[in-house]
């Protein structure tokens, strides 16, 4: 077999390894809201400097004391805006490490933004108190432990 032939295979066998170990972590466990990529507001707008360069929103609901959808996630170093829609009671909520006891309104929508810092962990994410939600503290190259 010829050296080309043998590099060709090589590649090719690599990649396949490749895409069976990204199917494997898709299918273990369930989905984690990243968010969605915000565009930053041009330098010179009115709302410039709120939003850095690297932010990801994703949105929330409170059902039955929990958040819905209740898995998030975001990589070391981003910011991150968690954007919350009342229940019609307020309510306290904190993220273990990155968040302190923020009030979050009985109606409307509330913004919870933070930069994601640490070291890769699942946190967990509270309403007054009690359990409501994780959040996956991802590792620059957005993997969690």
């Amino acid at each position: 077999m010829r050296t080309s032939q043998r590099r060709a295979g090589s590649r090719v066998a690599r990649g396949a390894c490749i895409a069976l170990f990204g199917l494997g972590l898709a299918a273990c466990g369930e989905t984690v809201d990243t968010g969605t990529p915000i565009t930053p507001p041009v330098p010179q707008s009115p709302t410039a400097g709120e939003i850095p360069d690297e932010t990801n929103r994703a949105t929330a609901t409170i059902v039955d004391g929990k958040l819905d959808p209740e898995t998030y996630g975001g990589q070391t170093g981003t910011a991150f805006e968690l954007v919350i829609t009342g229940d019609g009671t307020e309510h306290t909520l904190a993220i273990e490490e990155l968040v302190d006891d923020m009030t979050i309104a009985a109606e409307g929508e509330t913004a919870v933004a933070f930069t994601v810092e640490g070291e890769p962990a699942e946190l967990e994410i509270t309403l007054d108190g009690n359990p409501a939600g994780t959040f996956e503290r991802q590792g620059a190259s957005g993997i969690s432990d």
